[in-house]
């Protein structure tokens, strides 16, 4: 995705902190039409878009909110739109308007996070499950062949890099929600997500065998 020359993905940014545009920069933006500011977004003008995110905002915030009932996710989802607004901004037809535009893709972009959200919920609920049965397992003395299962697991676990062994130890053993685990280890709580999207997806590659001789 090309990105605006303000913005970083190594950075956690939002829109609405942009300051450093100087006056007169601001008072041109905010006499152009809406047309006009969608033209200058094609030319790679950035104060084009800083005006667009001031017009809109109040009114893409309850129609994502709606959907995801989640205000920690409403400034993410924001900066998806606006990022995919400048990415594409050759899709934007004059003649629609630019309102019904970005209301449309804000509720689109929410019911990704929405759809991302009960997929990941699925996942580590099946996880979990693996992990009772596991546990049950252990209790009957089964062993499956060449290694004890719950030595598995732990060993699975321990080759996860130490950030994720972390997470996955909190959300599994320790029973902490990801709000708790990002207050605990003081890191934001998009981090703690993507650490635990990215352990599930190592562990279910590996338990998918063992899985089998359940």
């Amino acid at each position: 995705m090309v990105l605006p020359d303000f913005l970083s993905l190594s950075v956690s940014y939002t829109f609405s902190n942009k300051t450093t545009m100087d006056t007169e920069t601001i008072l041109k933006g905010a006499s152009r039409s809406d047309t006009e500011l969608m033209e200058a977004v094609g030319r790679r003008e950035s104060a084009a878009i800083q005006e667009i995110y001031k017009r809109y905002e109040s009114i893409l915030r309850p129609v994502i909110q709606s959907v995801l009932h989640d205000d920690g996710e409403i400034d993410d989802t924001l900066n998806d739109v606006f990022l995919q607004l400048w990415d594409y901004a050759d899709r934007f037809d004059a003649a629609k308007g630019l309102h019904g535009f970005l209301v449309t893709m804000a509720r689109r972009r929410a019911l990704d996070r929405l759809r991302r959200r009960f997929a990941y919920r699925r996942a580590t609920d099946r996880f979990e499950s693996e992990l009772r049965t596991a546990e049950n397992v252990r209790a009957y003395d089964f062993r499956p062949p060449n290694s004890d299962l719950t030595e598995l697991l732990h060993g699975v676990i321990g080759n996860l890099p130490v950030p994720q062994q972390e997470v996955v130890h909190l959300t599994f053993f320790e029973g902490l929600s990801q709000r708790q685990i990002a207050a605990r280890k003081s890191i934001a709580l998009g981090t703690v997500k993507t650490r635990l999207q990215l352990a599930r997806k190592k562990l279910f590659d590996q338990l998918a065998p063992i899985q089998e001789m359940i």
